[in-house]
């Protein structure tokens, strides 16, 4: 299997990496922990977060959504005469 494009990929991020390490004035090193050590876990669980707060908010509307539309069932005169 021919791996030149990870290769190319690996050293495309490196000198990014380097060029931002040396922009701020840090280590490769030093940036290289901030970015996948620091930065990179805090904003997965932010994600994660974000992502089970919508989750649960889409479940409640749902609840919220069939109980409207029980009542108003219920209250439909249109609905009694259909029998249903």
């Amino acid at each position: 299997m021919d791996s030149t494009w990870i290769r190319n990929t690996f050293d495309w991020c490196v000198n990014i990496l380097l060029s931002a390490a040396d922009t701020i004035g840090v280590t490769y090193e030093a940036l290289n922990v901030w970015v996948f050590v620091i930065i990179v876990p805090v904003v997965l669980v932010i994600s994660l977060a974000v992502n089970i707060y919508f989750l649960w908010k889409s479940g409640q509307r749902k609840t919220d959504f069939e109980e409207k539309d029980e009542s108003f069932n219920q209250n439909s005169q249109y609905i009694k005469t259909l029998n249903i």
